[in-house]
């Protein structure tokens, strides 16, 4: 900050942001928000901490289902409770991931029912339980554009939902900054630092590379076991590089009219996924209930992505806990695993592009029609 020419006020402020003081230590991976879910389990005595949140877990799980039940069909309901089981019987109860999941599912609902302001707040509430739903603040945003594209630019009926979005993020980063400055920026530099971990599909570019004479090596750092190989650099630049480009994609097909949201905000996190440095087991419940909205009781999508369920599974925890930690990666089936499981989403994905590339435009039609109707009714009065 003092290379930077920060006011001294803010440099001692911030210097006396100790992490020792209560309130004060953050996640040094996650936002603020995250330090809810383990703070329920303060409610039963420490020694039932594990069983606690697995408690908590289990009735959000129950409440995604019923969200599913009552919003889409029964048939949805049962596939994400398939998929979460097969893909995360052994993540699904122990990481705090199924909270941002049901806010974004509930966020993409109201969306779709032009409840703008609740559906940016539920977003705005995900992004700061965890990062990654960055990626559907443009689906939300241009659903909503397009809802009203019979207004003027500066209608508030086009902006009310990103300002509740902006309004909640500054409340909670303000309270964020003012316990701790570094634990708030922390989480940036952290990802960013990060290397390629073993599961991604980067880390099978490693490997292959490992054959054209480029020798990787592992090491268990920022919590996960990750590859280092002189092609790192690259292979990190080319999956930043078809991230943008796969998000950029999907959102220009979603604002043609050719992806409706549900389809849209699943593809972003699909891209996310696959294009990351990280693949962790827990990521596939980002997506669980998006395919099973989109996909329901729909055999083609249970037999797909049950497959990557499955081979997710198999890798960890079976895998994991049959061999050392260091030996995973050498283990002779857990690199050809990693890559069948990214060459179906993958295959997925490209499904997906296809299909929209064909549609004449009429994904978004019921929106089409709302803001068509509401002109009429704006002219009628």
């Amino acid at each position: 900050m003092r290379a930077w020419g920060f006011p001294g006020f803010l440099i001692n402020f911030v210097e006396q942001q100790s992490p020792l003081q209560p309130f004060h230590a953050l996640p040094h991976e996650y936002p603020l928000l995250s330090l809810i879910p383990f703070t329920l389990t303060l409610l039963a005595p420490y020694r039932w901490f594990l069983i606690e949140f697995a408690v908590w877990m289990t009735l959000v799980a129950g409440l995604i289902y019923l969200v599913l039940k009552q919003c889409r069909s029964t048939g949805a309901a049962i596939a994400f409770a398939f998929y979460l089981v097969l893909g995360n019987w052994a993540t699904a109860l122990a990481r705090f991931d199924l909270i941002p999941v049901g806010l974004t599912l509930g966020a993409v609902i109201l969306a779709e029912r032009s409840r703008w302001r609740w559906a940016f707040t539920l977003l705005a509430l995900a992004i700061l339980l965890k990062f990654y739903a960055l990626v559907l603040i443009p689906p939300l945003f241009i659903a909503q554009q397009l809802r009203f594209r019979q207004s003027k630019w500066y209608s508030i009926h086009r902006w009310d939902g990103m300002i509740a979005f902006v309004a909640v993020c500054a409340i909670v980063t303000t309270i964020s900054l003012l316990l701790s400055v570094n634990g708030t920026l922390g989480p940036l530099a952290y990802f960013q630092s990060r290397p390629v971990q073993v599961e991604s599909l980067g880390a099978v570019a490693l490997w292959l590379g490992s054959f054209l004479g480029y020798p990787v090596h592992y090491a268990y750092t920022f919590g996960s076991l990750n590859a280092f190989s002189a092609l790192s650099s690259k292979v990190s630049l080319s999956g930043s590089f078809f991230f943008v480009l796969g998000l950029l994609y999907t959102y220009w097909l979603q604002w043609r009219g050719k992806l409706d949201i549900f389809t849209a905000s699943l593809l972003a996190l699909l891209i996310s996924m696959i294009a990351g440095k990280i693949f962790s087991p827990q990521y596939l419940m980002w997506v669980a209930p998006f395919i099973a909205y989109v996909g329901k009781s729909n055999w083609r999508w249970l037999v797909s992505w049950g497959i990557v369920c499955a081979l997710t599974t198999g890798i960890y925890p079976f895998i994991y806990n049959a061999y050392a930690s260091d030996a995973v990666p050498r283990v002779p089936v857990f690199y050809p695993l990693v890559l069948l499981r990214g060459v179906i989403i993958l295959a997925i994905i490209f499904a997906l592009f296809y299909r929209a590339a064909r549609n004449q435009g009429t994904a978004d039609l019921p929106l089409l029609n709302q803001a068509v109707a509401g002109k009429a009714d704006q002219s009628s009065m």
